[in-house]
C-alpha cells in the first residue's frame, strides 16, 4: 500500500521541532522548495504503484512518496550509503525535518534499498530533468 505522509504533532516532538525549525542548510534549503513540486511526487507514486498491481490500495504500507523522494535526493547529494542515510536520519533533526520523518520512526537500511531500487533508471532521469527545468525556472 503507497503510504502517505500525515503531520501529526508529538508531545515530546513538539519543543524540539520548534528549533529544529530554526535549523538551516544551505545546501538542502533551496532544494526543499524543489521537491514540492506535484508531477516529481506523481511519479514516484506511480513508480511506487508498479510493485504489483493491487499495492496502491492492499499490503503493507510502503514510504511515503514525498519521503522516498527526498531521501533519494539527500542519499546522492550527501554520497551516503543505505546505512549511513539510516543513521544520519536517526541522529539529525535537520535531515529528519527534511525528508519528513519529524517524529516517526525512520526506515531500516534494508528498506531504503528495497525502496530505491524500484526507481528505474528512467524514473531516476525524469526526475533529475525535472528538477534541472524547475531550477532553471527559479533561477
Amino acid at each position: 500500500m503507497i503510504n502517505s505522509t500525515s503531520h501529526q504533532s508529538w508531545l515530546f516532538y513538539s519543543p524540539l521541532a520548534r528549533q529544529a525549525a530554526l535549523l538551516k542548510d544551505d545546501l538542502l534549503d533551496p532544494v526543499d522548495q524543489l521537491l514540492e513540486d506535484p508531477a516529481l511526487l506523481e511519479l514516484v507514486r506511480q513508480c511506487l504503484a508498479t510493485r504489483s498491481p493491487a499495492s496502491v490500495r492492499t499490503g503493507r504500507p510502503t514510504i511515503a512518496p514525498d519521503r522516498l523522494l527526498r531521501c533519494c535526493v539527500m542519499k546522492h547529494l550527501k554520497g551516503w550509503s543505505f546505512r549511513d542515510l539510516e543513521r544520519e536520519l536517526r541522529s539529525n533533526l535537520v535531515y529528519r525535518r527534511f525528508t519528513r520523518f519529524d517524529a516517526e520512526a525512520t526506515p531500516d537500511f534494508s528498506t531504503f534499498s528495497r525502496t530505491f531500487a524500484l526507481l528505474s533508471p528512467q524514473i531516476t532521469e525524469q526526475i533529475h530533468q525535472r528538477v534541472v527545468g524547475l531550477a532553471r525556472e527559479q533561477g
